[in-house]
């Protein structure tokens, strides 16, 4: 087995020129780009797996069954406890802008990043820009991937991250003194679909591969692995809360990232 794993930025690069080559290498495609699930369906490059895995909620199914969601990833916000008392803790996304966290923000590189990229879509439609800017002005930096700011955060480099919740989760099974917050406006959700390209050479393993990841054993596995798993009845991570407020982000348009890597002067 070959597997490329990496940001979903460099792996949508990756498929990009395979793709437009007509050459593409993978039996799966797993990433944070649910555009890049839609253009290939729209080009009718995906295999239909028909949805008949019993209890499976249907809006993890899209398109018919060309892809599907087998498990969660939400965007929060993540404490080291040891730098931030509880007391001064962020409730909401506005809070960030507060000058009690001048300098002691973080978050990933939406360029390489597919959940922080999510995360900046939603963010951007429901405050504009602006909400960056005033990020910027409060000294919010950028880190390029979610484990080298959890990481970061984990050593008191920083007092709060804008990150991933399952990555939190592990690196507190790990005893770093972190906590995670659930803003009260809603956390995040990044879809992680996974899916069967036409051009796979071993549709059968690929399938079966994807009938174990929504198996209740591959669901466990998630749940231990600090991820929220799609089907009912799987226990969620230890210590999430059971219910969520959660908005569905959406990947921005370019022109939106071309300005949030001219407001903090990353590649372009």
């Amino acid at each position: 087995m070959k597997v490329f794993r990496s940001g979903a930025g460099e792996v949508a690069a990756k498929l990009r020129p395979e793709l437009e080559a007509g050459n593409l290498q993978p039996d799966l495609i797993w990433v944070v780009r649910e555009g890049l699930f839609r253009e290939l369906g729209q080009k009718g490059l995906l295999r239909r797996v028909p949805p008949t895995f019993p209890g499976l909620p249907p809006q993890y199914v899209y398109e018919g069954g060309k892809y599907y969601e087998v498990r969660l990833l939400q965007n929060v916000l993540a404490i080291n406890t040891k730098v931030l008392p509880k007391e001064q803790w962020p409730r909401f996304w506005k809070d960030l802008v507060k000058p009690l966290y001048k300098d002691r923000l973080a978050m990933a590189d939406p360029n390489y990043s597919g959940p922080t990229l999510i995360a900046l879509g939603a963010l951007s439609q429901r405050y504009g820009l602006g909400y960056f800017e005033s990020l910027r002005t409060n000294g919010m930096r950028v880190e390029q991937s979610n484990p080298v700011l959890q990481q970061k955060l984990a050593r008191g480099e920083y007092a709060i991250a804008l990150t991933n919740d399952y990555g939190v989760r592990q690196e507190l099974e790990k005893g770093a003194p972190l906590a995670i917050v659930y803003p009260q406006d809603g956390v995040i959700f990044a879809p992680t679909p996974i899916g069967i390209p036409t051009w796979s050479k071993n549709p059968a393993l690929a399938k079966r591969f994807l009938t174990f990841l929504l198996s209740p054993k591959g669901q466990a596995i998630f749940a231990e692995r600090g991820y929220y798993p799609v089907m009912p009845g799987v226990p969620r991570p230890k210590g999430a809360p059971a219910d969520l407020i959660s908005l569905r982000g959406e990947e921005p348009g370019s022109e939106l990232l071309e300005r949030f890597n001219a407001l903090f002067g990353l590649r372009r």
